[in-house]
Parts: C-alpha cells; structure tokens; sequence
C-alpha cells in the first residue's frame, strides 16, 4: 500500500458564526436535565470550546481585513 492511500482529508474549516450555532447546541444539550451529569459536563466543556473557536475566527477574521492588500510584496520589502 502506498502513502497516498493513507493521506488524510484536509480539515474542513468553519466560520466563526457555525462554531457559534454549534455552541449554542452543545450549550442546548448541557442544559438538559434529563441527560446523567457527566454527560452534560461534557456538553458544557464542548460549547466553551467552540465558544472559544468563534472568538479566534472572528480575532483572525478581524486582522485579515485590517492588512493592506498588496498582491506583489512591496510594503513587506520596505520593512
């Protein structure tokens, strides 16, 4: 078998506003008091997390669009 075979699929990436909608779910799901509670600590523990993923996609977003656009480099040779 060769290495190609093995290669793995690239991650999908998603917006900050899906990991917002996937937050709200798992917080949804925390909240559920029919759920055992190791299991809803769980939930919780997944909603901070893409909580903390929509902040950085929107930190990343934020900074992409404050850089100057400049196709050929030179802004970055004269530093």
């Amino acid at each position: 078998m060769s290495n190609a075979e093995f290669q793995r699929h690239p991650r999908m990436s998603l917006r900050p506003e899906q990991h917002s909608h996937i937050a709200a779910a798992y917080d949804k799901a925390a909240f559920d008091t029919s759920l055992p509670g190791y299991t809803r600590a769980a939930f919780a523990k997944k909603a901070a997390w893409f909580r903390l993923l929509a902040r950085i996609g929107e930190k990343k977003e934020q900074a992409a669009l404050a850089k100057p656009k400049d196709p050929f480099g030179f802004i970055a040779a004269m530093h």
